[in-house]
């Protein structure tokens, strides 16, 4: 499994209903279309002021393809408008093993 992990803080005009909204848009009309996708989950961090998204793919390469794809989106305007400009960060986890 591989995993992106976007870092980012909301733009001053978006609340968490709004980006919610958007995310499950961008999960029916796209995200959920892409071959290798799991999921997608939203955090917000213990103050709230700081959110991590992170999307679970089943190889690196199903998510470069993705990347690649984003340009397709249909309201991608709407998705990249709810981030405050210069915050977003992130990283990306090969998964090597999992317990419970």
């Amino acid at each position: 499994m591989f995993k992106d992990i976007i870092t980012y803080e909301l733009d001053d005009d978006v609340d968490e209903a709004y980006l919610l909204e958007i995310a499950g848009e961008i999960i029916e009309s796209w995200m959920s279309k892409q071959p290798g996708f799991i999921q997608w989950d939203i955090h917000k961090d213990s103050i709230g002021e700081g959110y991590t998204d992170i999307v679970y793919w089943e190889t690196r390469e199903a998510a470069q393809e993705a990347e690649q794809q984003m340009g397709n989106i249909p309201n991608a305007a709407d998705w990249f408008s709810c981030y405050k400009e210069g915050s977003i960060g992130s990283q990306n986890l090969q998964q090597l093993g999992s317990f419970k």
